[in-house]
């Protein structure tokens, strides 16, 4: 095999090396997928972590510049979560949001749904600031008002909300809202303002022209009167029409109209307008307005659809002066006419002061014209300090709307004026006066002069006095015949510059000659110059110099001996010289004044003043002043005497201060040491070694104290401890920076709160000591605790011995922190315990009557059985009540919202046997307004419930209360029990109490007591003893409508009466009027104990017809078993009752005494005796009957009778006392008062005439008694 050489085949040529590029893009992508991932899980990390929400909120607080920040965070974004200190800035508001609460669920965005349980703010206060104004754009009507989203607000709340600089409040707003993708609906349960509570409901379409329905209801006060409102929108939104009213005591408003809102033609925006008000005060709606009664009436309505043409009727019936804080108005009519072009007055008058005013004029883009004729217009009615005329005359206001010219030219008795001033335009602006002419008599004034209101604000007047007399203007001032003249001249704008010069011609005041001339020069760091040289009769005054910068001297001069010339309030005599040179931080002083008898206007008053001042510029010259005062009277506060006195150096001097002065009848004396120099950069720093102020309440300095003043205004004050209010005040340092920030911290330990008795009176004896302390920094964060340290409070138990209240814990805590003041109370008593907290914004420190408060409040009284020593002897009381209380509103009238309850109540009275138990107690406060829901009782086999509201928004209370009976035992002792039912309302509106309703007796046992001890009067006084004081319902309007049903198992015992009762009376009463029955009770069966004897009531009717305490009587009552049925008869009324006896068959009328008192006839000549026995009868049955132990007391004859053993008992006089066991069972004891036979007696009726006897004692006897009559 030949070695074949095989070819050598090329190598394949090498493909050539991939792209990298594809692995480029896989990287890019895996990047940019991996930054997708790490963006999702950031985003993931922010809104599910709370960590990272709250990174991702404080990051964009740093990152906004100062336009957004937050402080706490809590919780997560799709969790829920809570924010706190929120504060947004924008261009022209500055929100701060107290907190921020935020409920929901956002698994709802998936199914196109934004489902919010809660979002709850805290307090938000709005700042605006000032914006350009610019021109409203017209509106346009919507095309939709969808959402992209189904929307549901379970719940939004807000604490309060304020407005500034408006100055408006809202508080404790309540809403929910709905929208379903077709409506838009919004509820708002509650919405507290300064006027009352606003509840609504609207309800919106979606779509085009957007149907709306809806209601307002508002209740609160005006002028502390209970009003009501509601208002009512109807229509849709391109065309609204609203109605309302308002309804008050004595006040009302109607409203009604409709709204063309997206017109391009604003006149006819408005389709119709009618309002009328009736009796409201403007005040009662903004403070700083003035007081009055108005009703007035508006209409509006468009005018051939180019115009508005309407009209105004004002009535005031309590107009006043200005000075009185009140509208010098009584009556404004009038007609306008607006379109684009002009607003036209026509037919308008005014009714003021006593005169009246004619209106008329047309306001024009380019031009106004308006004219004022007034006529007999009384300038005292417009203000009290005003000259006592009447005016009239013409006042006009013509031209361009920004430069107008207004004129006017007015005339009284003995007064004038006529005055004209222009506004020019242009880059100069100025307010011209060219002439401003009064006159008074025959003096005059006369000013001109202009103001630049652009750059520098340059201004100068001219004016000019020529005979002027004071006493034409306002009687209190001096009478005078003045001529001078005035000029100034300056700049307004910084740096301000003024210059004044005034030159008197010759003149009088008060009668004396006065002269002079003064001329100043300032600007606003110095004094440059002061020329003064005024005399008036012996007075002058003199000044000369400048003062203001080094080198600057200015010398002052006063020689006064007679100030009663410068008029009415003042008297006595000044004088003094001084010179002062230096500047303001270190003022060098040379000085002396002297007064006595001085009179100030004011009620200012002084005996005598002595000032000398000796200040030199060297820190080692000499420091002398010296102050004595003696008699100084001004306001509430007399001076006895007062001295003050400073000397040494400049760099070194003491300071002393003693007085004694009397402040609202309460005398102090003042004793004050100090000493320390004035710095080289002004202000002062020494030390107080002495301060003493004896009185109630005084205070005491315990030790020398660093006292720190600088020129700049600051204040520090070192360690110091005082004595005060009988316990002592540490405090460790306290500082007043130039900028007003405050930094303190102290203590204070058992400070007495009864030491302040003099100003301020409790209504309870008390001996509290308190503790405290604090602590605050200059950036306005600190803390306040203030705790009871020992004392206790008396509580009044009528006219028995105070209880102690058993006060264990009362302790406040105030925490400050940068926005809010946070407070807590806790407060524990043996009777009851107490928390609360709450907040208020600080708001740099402003806190005013405005001021939203948030606050909790949880009180409790655990064992009610615990008060019994309040509530006196023979009641019982038990069970527990708890309140919890939500407070907000204003700080000065704070609004409480929650709940009262009650469980296992009891009350019981032993004396009336009243005996209430098992008690639950359900109560509501809203605001003034407590709900009643339920307050139940049982007692016995029944209840009683109570439902009913209590409003205390107006002066007087409003209470309506329904109570229901159902077999309720009103009382249940030995020998008085009641059950009722039944349903009655007690009410208590204006001021007026009435009653209404129906009760019925479904069993009852009433019973009096058998006798009582005597009662005086009430036409008797006693000396010596107090009146008692009158009952709180005795003068008390009160109306009464009232069943009632006795039933038919009500009993009554008592007086001589053991009766069962029925019927039903219906009881009225009216204010003013006695109560007046109506109804007819009858007697079903019953006796009447009478004469000493029982009689059978066989017929008894009271019947009502007229007054209640007068009905008519009907009663026919016979003794038991009488044989010829002797008894009485009452008729007539119970003023004028008729009594006379009766009986079964005629007979004369001592028969039928006898056979009433005797059981018996009275029959031949012991007529006299048994007259005289029924009389004996008659006097011990009624003292028996008062007594009430026996049924049968009395003297009786015994007809001689023949024994069975043939013993004669002769006849005698018998005492007879007895007791009727049952109607037919009678027990007695005879006694014989000539024999002294005894005997025990036993006797039962068998029938009216067959009865058995049996007797036992000195003689045993039975007998069986039958009885025919013939007579």
């Amino acid at each position: 095999m030949s070695d074949k050489q095989t070819p050598q085949t090329e190598a394949p040529e090498q493909a050539p090396t991939p792209l990298r590029r594809p692995r480029r893009w896989r990287v890019f992508f895996g990047a940019l997928a991996l930054a997708f991932a790490l963006l999702l899980a950031l985003l993931g990390w922010i809104s599910a972590s709370p960590a990272g929400f709250a990174w991702a909120l404080h990051g964009a607080s740093r990152l906004s510049g100062g336009l957004f920040s937050v402080g706490a965070v809590d919780g997560a974004l799709w969790q829920g979560f809570s924010l706190r200190d929120v504060r947004v800035r924008s261009a022209g508001d500055d929100v701060d949001i107290e907190s921020l609460k935020l409920d929901w669920h956002p698994a709802e965005l998936w199914r196109g749904r934004l489902d919010i349980d809660r979002l709850a703010l805290g307090h938000v206060r709005v700042q605006s600031r000032p914006k350009p104004e610019e021109k409203p754009a017209p509106l346009e009507a919507p095309r939709s008002l969808a959402l992209p989203l189904k929307v549901r607000v379970g719940e939004l709340s807000l604490a309060s909300l304020t407005l500034e600089p408006a100055h408006v409040s809202l508080y404790r707003l309540q809403a929910g809202y709905d929208y379903d993708g077709a409506r838009h609906r919004l509820k708002l349960q509650r919405l507290d303002t300064p006027w009352g509570g606003v509840n609504a409901g609207l309800e919106l379409a979606a779509a085009s022209p957007f149907p709306l329905s809806g209601q307002l209801a508002a209740q609160g006060e005006l002028e502390q009167v209970a009003v009501k409102a509601r208002l009512r929108l109807a229509g849709d939104l391109l065309k609204p029409a609203f109605s309302g009213q308002m309804d008050g005591k004595g006040v009302s408003v109607e409203l009604s109209g409709a709204l063309r809102p997206f017109d391009a033609n604003p006149f006819n925006r408005l389709a119709r307008l009618d309002a009328r008000v009736g009796n409201i005060n403007p005040q009662s709606l903004m403070p700083a307005w003035p007081q009055g009664r108005l009703s007035f009436a508006v209409f509006a309505e468009p005018d051939a659809g180019q115009r508005v043409k309407g009209g105004l009727t004002l009535i005031n019936t309590e107009p006043g002066a200005l000075s009185a804080h009140k509208l010098p108005l009584s009556l404004l009519v009038g007609e306008f006419r607006a379109d684009e072009k002009a607003l036209e007055l026509y037919g308008s008058h005014a009714e003021t002061a006593g005169g009246r005013v004619d209106l008329s004029g047309e306001l024009k883009p380019g031009a106004i014209k308006l004219a004022a004729d007034l006529s007999k217009v009384s300038l005292r009615q417009l203000h009290e300090a005003a000259p006592d005329e009447t005016i009239g005359g013409r006042v006009t206001v013509e031209g361009a709307p920004a430069a107008p010219r207004v004129a006017a030219q007015l005339k009284g008795g003995q007064l004038r004026a006529d005055a004209l001033v222009e506004l020019t335009e242009g880059k100069q602006p100025a307010l011209l006066l060219k002439k401003l002419e009064l006159g008074a008599g025959g003096g005059a004034v006369s000013v001109n002069g202009k103001l630049g209101l652009a750059g520098r604000q340059l201004f100068e007047l001219n004016g000019a006095l020529s005979h002027a007399d004071p006493s034409k203007l306002q009687p209190k001032l001096p009478k005078g015949d003045l001529n001078a003249t005035l000029k100034m001249a300056g700049q307004l704008a910084e740096p301000m510059e003024v210059g004044a010069k005034l030159q008197f011609a010759p003149s009088k005041l008060s009668g004396a000659p006065l002269s002079g001339n003064a001329s100043v020069l300032l600007d606003a760091r110095r004094l440059k110059q002061l020329l003064m040289d005024i005399r008036l009769a012996d007075n002058r005054l003199q000044a000369n110099g400048s003062y203001g910068v080094a080198g600057d001297k200015l010398k002052l001069a006063i020689n006064a001996p007679n100030l009663s010339l410068l008029g009415p309030g003042f008297a006595g005599t000044v004088q003094g010289q001084g010179e002062l040179a230096g500047v303001p931080k270190a003022p060098l002083l040379n000085a002396k004044l002297q007064a006595d008898r001085l009179k100030l206007p004011g009620g200012v008053a002084l005996q005598s003043l002595q000032f000398a001042g000796n200040v030199k510029a060297d820190q080692a010259s000499p420091f002398q002043l010296s102050l004595d005062v003696a008699a100084l009277q001004a306001g509430g506060v007399r001076a006895e005497q007062l001295h003050a006195r400073a000397s040494g150096t400049r760099a070194r001097h003491s300071l002393q201060l003693d007085g004694r002065f009397r402040v609202d009848e309460l005398n102090y004396a003042l004793q004050l040491a100090a000493s320390g120099g004035l710095a080289e950069r002004g202000g002062w720093q020494g030390s107080v070694q002495k301060l003493d102020l004896t009185g109630k309440p005084g205070l005491s300095l315990l030790a020398p104290a660093a006292l720190q003043i600088g020129a700049d205004g600051m204040v520090k004050l070192g360690a110091t401890r005082l004595a005060l209010l009988g316990g002592s005040l540490n405090v460790a340092d306290f500082t007043r920076q130039a900028s007003g920030a405050l930094s303190s911290r102290g203590s204070a330990r058992g400070v007495k709160l009864s030491e302040l008795g003099p100003l301020l009176k409790l209504p309870l004896e008390q001996n509290l000591q308190f503790d405290a302390d604090w602590g605050l920094s200059p950036s306005g964060q600190g803390q306040l605790a203030v705790w009871r340290s020992g004392g206790d409070v008396q509580l009044p138990q009528g006219k028995g011995r105070p209880v102690p209240l058993g006060l264990k814990t009362a302790r406040v805590d105030l925490d400050l922190g940068g926005r809010r003041l946070a407070f807590k109370l806790n407060l524990d008593s043996r009777f009851a315990q107490a928390q609360g907290q709450g907040s208020l914004p600080w708001n740099g420190g402003h806190i005013d009557g405005r001021t939203p408060l948030s606050g909790a409040l949880r009180a409790s009284l655990p064992a009610l059985s615990s008060l019994a020593e309040l509530s006196g002897p023979g009641l019982e009381l038990g069970g527990q009540l708890q309140a919890s209380l939500e407070l907000s509103g204003p700080l000065a009238a704070p609004q409480a919202l929650g709940q009262i309850r009650g469980e296992q109540l009891k009350f019981a009275d032993r004396r009336t046997g009243i005996a209430l138990g098992d008690g639950n107690l359900l109560a509501r406060i809203d605001g003034r307004r407590l709900t009643l829901q339920q307050l139940r009782f049982v007692s016995g086999k029944g209840d009683v419930t109570a439902s009913g509201t209590l409003d205390l928004s107006d002066d007087l209370p409003d209470a309506r209360v329904k109570v229901a009976l159902q077999s309720f035992s009103v009382f249940d002792r030995p020998g008085r029990r009641l059950v009722v039912s039944g349903q009655s309302e007690l009410a208590f509106v204006g001021g007026k109490l009435s009653l209404s309703g129906r009760i019925r007796a479904d069993q009852g046992r009433i019973g009096l007591p058998k006798m009582g001890a005597p009662d005086l009067g009430g036409d008797v006084v006693v000396v010596g003893r107090p009146a008692p004081e009158p009952s709180a319902f005795a003068s008390m309007p009160l109306t009464v409508a009232l069943d009632l049903d006795l039933g038919d198992r009500f009993r009554f015992t008592g007086q001589g009466l053991d009766v069962e009762l029925s019927g039903m009376v219906h009881v009225s009463a009216n204010p003013g009027e006695a109560p007046a029955a109506k109804g007819q009770v009858k007697v079903v069966k019953g006796r009447y104990k009478a004469y000493g004897q029982d009689l059978d009531i066989t017929f008894g009717a009271i019947t009502f017809n007229g007054p209640l305490d007068n009905p008519l009587l009907n009663v026919q009552a016979k003794r038991r078993l009488s044989p010829v049925g002797a008894g009485v008869e009452v008729s007539g009324s119970v003023a004028a009752p008729k009594v006379r006896l009766i009986s079964d068959e005629p007979m004369a009328e001592k028969d039928r005494l006898a056979w009433l008192v005797l059981g018996r006839p009275a029959s031949g000549d012991r007529d006299n005796n048994d007259l005289a026995a029924s009389a004996g009868m008659m006097l011990a049955g009624s003292i028996n009957d008062r007594i009430g132990l026996f049924d049968d007391l009395g003297v009786s004859s015994r007809k001689e009778k023949t024994l069975a053993n043939g013993t004669v008992s002769p006849a005698e006089q018998v005492v007879t006392v007895g007791r009727q066991l049952t109607r037919e069972l009678y027990l007695g004891y005879e006694y014989g008062i000539s024999s002294a036979d005894q005997a025990v007696k036993l006797a039962y009726q068998l029938s009216k005439g067959w009865s058995v006897i049996l007797r036992a004692g000195t003689a045993m006897s039975a007998e069986s008694r039958y009885t025919l009559r013939f007579d």
